[in-house]
Parts: structure tokens; C-alpha cells; sequence
């Protein structure tokens, strides 16, 4: 469909790569990766056509249709969203007005049988064209993005510039072109549409190139990847776990060459350089010479980032319960969102929030942090705890004026210069890039300084949505890995999953006016909502599906081996505070000793609840 000969494509500030040679066939939907700055978006418009090579050829197939979404934000218009979504197809719009202004006409006019007859002819072309199966088809599609019913008929210029983007993404995949080109579709969507979207991408029959930094979505919709790495392109065949496997492995064995190359250059140098000037050694000399120029030299492998670790400022011990509500309730206007809402953040725990779109999930942790007020009911909130929001409009609240060095430093009281530059190293702003104005950062970069800011700091409980939209692979990890170190309390909205696993261990799934609390990450919650399908679901003869029976055993293996790290850590936990129960400082403190008690109660409860649910996860 489309091949790359042997091209290359270089910059005034050198090449980007050279040597290209791979193809798009049907069928192969690959994720493209790569550093910022390597290409992608580069390689993205060469394969459209908006870029055009240096050298060698790229072949199209001829008719070839291409489905484009950029991240540019779409413009509004006065037409619906679901006339927009069908003005993919403006034959069949055409006839679709035609026919809407024939029936206003006849409407007026029940008698003309002119128009009648007309009328019937357009109904009948618009029929055979696939009118009707395309409007139910747009609906569906629409109705998968997270669109309802009643917002088919609203102008699209209502919409905000994610919603619009998902019409636009709404219009493409309703085209079904041949191959699609999506760039960071993810960005715009909530859980809900990210999952239908990955299967519906996962059932892709034609080809596709995708951009994203979803580690899981990647996994679930495409089946090979192409990389960009010293300046070189590669296709591998497989997920992006797979492709993080067999990386590893050769990265060691190009860095083991590279240091290899390298000792033979100096040492063919040190030759040279030793015995240019004696006769009787000039033909080795010139050996060696001849050699090393014809050496294809080994590029230095990039800086490696996967080691950066991020300390951020913990916060001081906090009581047990740090917010609490009950009966709480929340309406907007006539629209009710929640009516008997109870929730509680207790210490240590890290709650991801989960529902479809419009549950209320913004609108809980807006409430959480004080910048809702419930409509009525009130939270209860401990002594001395400190919260710290994180919305996406907080990166508009950075001044385009300052630098990212002086972004933090109006923040970091008490920061050395020193300490100021290590910390933004963890946010993978060093050297001249934390001299730069925030008005020149990407997305990305604004996000990474955002974030940096609310995190100095020290804070009790976390309120974060969506915090690593726009965010790449390896900043996304860095922050993980800080989050899942931190002491406070998190309450999280992310529709990337592979973050919600690695730092969550409560879900809380939000609907209905309330919240259902699961004991687990997201891949739990997922187990969880599956087997509790089953057992409402009627009594069938059971059909053997091998993938699903391992994907079952492997997430039972999953939740087995936490909940038994679970129980070392609660056996810990109560041994410790069992000691504090039984030392002579704490005799005559009895506030103290019954919150240890109540501790200790709690942590009791939750080893018992864990232990039954180990027998039955033993039995399946």
C-alpha cells in the first residue's frame, strides 16, 4: 500500500535518517516511536505526502484512500455533529438535504404530487446508496466516542475543542479508508471512549499508523511497531510489550558494539599517531589509515532516561481519615449527578476514579478539592491535611513570560539554585532547556513544569485529572514511578490504564449518584466486573476461548501475588502498631491509643477480606 525505497531526509541541523526501506501493507497497524525530535511527525507527512524525501522513492497504491486526524483543534459550524460526521460523504448529503427540504415543501403542500414524485425518487436513491445504514452507522460510532442521543442534533460549534476532535475522528472512521493516520487520538477521550476505540481499532482490517504514548492502548490495537532510533527506522513485528522486550536485548548488544568500536578506533589512532613518522612502519601506517576511513562508524547511543528517578517533598504524617462525606448530593440545574454520595480518602490510599463520561468523576474531585461546592451534604476534612489539585487548565496558569528555572524558583522556598536544577532534572528539563520561556514549550513540556510546580509543595492527599495527558513514554514512567513512591493519599482520573495499575490500589467506579468501591488497581476492577458478569449472566454450555482463559489466569496470578504482599505489609503494619500500643510513652495518651486500635481493627478486616477472596481466586 505504501513502500519506502531506500530514503533519507535530513534538516539544516543534520539528517533525521537515511537508508529507509520498509511498507504499510494491509492488515499492519503500527504504533510509531520514537524520542522527541527523532522524526515521527516527519516521517507521519512523508507517508501522507506533505513532506517530500531527500533521496529515494516513496510508492503509493494507486486509488489509495488515507484518513488523517491531526492534534490541531477543529474549527466549530453551525452543522450538527451527525450532519458533519455524514458530509464524509457529500453525495449522499446532498441527497439527505434534498430529501429534508422536499419534505418541508410537501409538508406545506400535501397535494403537489410533483414534488411528491420527486420526493420518492430521492428517497429511493438515498436507499440504494446506504443512506439509512450510514446514519444508524454514524450514530453508533458517535455514541462509541462518548456522544448521547440528544447531542446528535446540537451545532458542532457548541462543542469544545475535544469533542470536536472526536467528531472529526467520528468522520474518518466512518469513511474506512484505507489506511489511517491517527495522531495521539487518545488525548481528547475519556476511559470509556479509549477502550471502544481500541477495539474498534483492534478489528481494523486495512492499514493504520498511530501515534501515542498509551502503553496499554498500544498493546490492545496495534500489531507492529515502528521505531525511529539513531537515525535509523525499523519495523518489528508484535505489540509494544514485545517490542520493549526484544529493545532491551538489543540495545545491549548495539552498546556492547558501539564500546567495542570505539576501543578499536583509539587504538587504531593511538597506532597511527605512534608510528607515522618511521619508514619502516609506513605501510602498516597507511593500513590503518585506509581502515579507519573506510569504517562505517557506529553512532553514540542516545541519553538513556529510564534511570532518572524523581524525588518528590513527602508529606508529614497524616491522621487517619483524611476526607469523608456522606448523603452528599450535587445537581446541576434539573441534571442530578450525585444524590446519597458517600466517599472516604483514608491514609496511604490511592484511589483511581472509573465511569462512563458524565458520571461525575471531574465533579467528585472538584468537590474534593474545594473548587465545587456540593449542591448539599458537606466533606469532612482532618486536622492540618493539605490538598493539591492538578487540572489541564493549570498549564494555562503558567507565565509565558518566565523561564522553567523561574516557573519553580517563585515556588521552591527554601530550594538551593542546586536544588532548584536537580529537581527539574526529574522532570527532564537540564542544561539550556531550563533556561527556555515557557511560551516556546510543547504541550508535553508544559504539562512535565505544571505538574513540577504543584508537586514542591508537600501535600497530604493528591487530586490529579488526568496528569499525564501529554506527557511521552519516558516522562510518563518517571512520574509513575514518583507516584507510586509517594506517602500521601492520591485520588486520580486517567484513562491510561498502565498508570492506574502502577499506582493505584483502590478503584472507585463513579455512576448512578454514588460510588462502588473494588479492593484493587484497574486490572483487578476489570477481573472483578468480568466475574460478576458471569455469574449474572444465564447458564450457557461453557466455549473454550484459550486467549481468555489465559488472560484470566494470568490477571488471578496478578492479583494472587499482590494480595500476598499484601499480607506481609499488613502484618507489618499491625506488629508496628501493636508496639506503639504496648510503650510506656503511650500509656496515659488515649486519644492516640484508640485511633491505634481502630488501625489495628481495620487492617484485621481487610487481611480476613483478602483471605477469602484468595480462596476463591485458588479455585479458578
Amino acid at each position: 500500500m505504501i513502500q519506502f525505497d531506500n530514503v533519507s531526509k535530513s534538516f539544516p541541523s543534520g539528517s533525521l535518517f537515511s537508508g529507509v526501506t520498509l511498507s504499510i501493507k494491509k492488515g499492519v497497524r503500527a504504533g510509531l516511536v520514537g524520542k522527541n525530535g527523532s522524526g515521527k511527525t516527519t516521517l507521519l507527512r512523508m507517508m501522507l505526502g506533505l513532506d517530500s524525501p531527500d533521496s529515494g522513492k516513496i510508492k503509493k497504491e494507486k486509488n489509495l484512500t488515507i484518513g488523517y486526524l491531526q492534534q490541531e483543534i477543529i474549527v466549530g459550524s453551525e452543522k450538527s455533529i451527525l450532519e458533519e460526521v455524514l458530509a464524509s460523504f457529500p453525495e449522499i448529503d446532498g441527497l439527505g438535504e434534498q430529501i429534508f427540504s422536499l419534505s418541508n415543501q410537501l409538508a406545506k403542500s400535501p397535494d403537489n404530487n410533483d414534488i411528491a414524485e420527486e420526493l420518492g425518487v430521492l428517497q429511493f436513491k438515498f436507499e440504494s446508496m446506504g443512506g439509512w445504514d450510514l446514519e444508524k452507522k454514524a450514530k453508533k460510532i458517535l455514541g462509541g466516542l462518548g456522544f448521547v442521543e440528544w447531542q446528535f442534533k446540537e451545532p458542532m460549534r457548541k462543542f469544545s475543542g475535544g469533542w470536536r476532535m472526536r467528531v472529526a475522528l467520528s468522520k474518518i472512521l466512518m469513511q474506512e479508508p484505507d489506511v489511517l493516520f491517527l495522531d495521539e487520538p487518545t488525548n481528547h477521550l475519556d476511559l470509556e471512549a479509549t477502550i471502544w476505540l481500541e477495539k474498534f481499532l483492534a478489528s481494523w482490517k486495512g492499514g493504520m499508523v498511530l501515534i501515542s504514548h498509551d502503553r496499554t492502548f498500544l498493546d490492545r490495537s496495534i500489531n507492529h511497531i515502528i521505531e525511529i532510533d539513531l537515525r535509523r527506522i525499523k519495523i518489528f513485528k508484535g505489540t509494544y510489550s514485545d517490542f520493549i522486550k526484544n529493545k532491551k536485548v538489543e540495545m545491549d548488544l548495539y552498546l556492547n558494539a558501539y564500546k567495542n568500536q570505539q576501543r578499536e578506533i583509539k587504538e587504531t589512532e593511538r597506532f597511527i599517531e605512534r608510528f607515522r613518522y618511521k619508514n619502516t612502519k609506513a605501510t602498516q601506517v597507511q593500513s590503518r589509515i585506509k581502515k579507519l576511513e573506510k569504517l562505517e562508524i557506529l553512532e553514540e547511543p542516545s541519553e538513556d532516561n529510564s534511570s532518572i528517578r524523581l524525588t518528590i517533598p513527602q508529606p508529614n504524617r497524616s491522621p487517619l481519615r483524611l476526607v469523608s462525606c456522606e448523603d452528599v448530593g450535587k445537581s446541576y440545574g434539573d441534571v442530578e449527578v450525585f444524590n446519597d454520595l458517600k466517599f472516604v480518602v483514608e491514609r496511604e490510599n490511592k484511589i483511581g476514579l472509573v465511569g462512563i463520561n458524565g458520571a461525575g468523576k471531574s465533579t467528585l474531585l472538584k468537590m474534593l478539592a474545594g473548587v465545587e461546592k456540593p449542591s448539599n451534604g458537606s466533606f469532612e476534612y482532618g486536622q492540618n491535611i493539605k490538598v493539591s489539585y492538578y487540572a489541564q487548565h493549570q498549564l494555562e496558569t503558567l507565565e509565558e513570560k518566565d523561564t522553567v528555572y523561574e516557573s519553580i524558583e517563585k515556588f521552591a522556598l527554601g530550594m538551593t539554585e542546586t536544588q532548584i536544577r536537580t529537581y527539574l532534572g526529574g522532570f527532564l528539563f537540564s542544561g539550556e532547556e531550563i533556561e527556555k520561556k515557557v511560551k516556546v514549550l510543547s504541550g508535553g513540556e508544559k504539562a512535565r513544569l505544571a505538574l513540577g510546580r504543584m508537586l514542591l509543595d508537600p501535600s497530604n492527599l493528591l487530586l490529579l485529572d488526568e496528569p499525564t495527558n501529554h506527557l511521552d513514554m519516558v516522562s510518563r514512567s518517571i512520574v509513575e514511578e514518583a507516584m507510586a513512591s509517594f506517602e500521601g493519599s492520591i485520588v486520580c482520573i486517567s484513562h491510561d490504564r498502565h498508570f492506574l495499575n502502577k499506582i493505584t490500589n483502590i478503584t472507585c467506579e463513579v455512576g448512578n449518584g454514588g460510588v462502588i468501591t473494588y479492593q484493587g488497581n484497574y486490572e483487578y476492577y476489570e477481573w472483578k466486573k468480568e466475574q460478576q458478569q458471569n455469574e449474572d449472566a444465564p447458564l450457557v454450555k461453557p466455549v473454550t476461548d484459550k486467549k481468555k482463559d489465559y488472560q484470566l489466569r494470568k490477571q488471578s496470578k496478578n492479583r494472587i501475588a499482590w494480595i500476598n504482599k499484601r499480607f506481609k505489609q499488613i502484618e507489618k503494619e499491625i506488629k508496628d502498631k501493636e508496639l506503639l500500643q504496648h510503650d510506656v510513652k503511650n500509656k496515659s495518651n488515649a486519644p492516640f491509643l484508640n485511633e491505634v486500635m481502630e488501625e489495628i481493627s481495620q487492617l484485621e478486616n481487610e487481611y480476613f477480606q483478602y483471605i477469602e477472596e484468595l480462596d476463591k481466586l485458588n479455585q479458578l
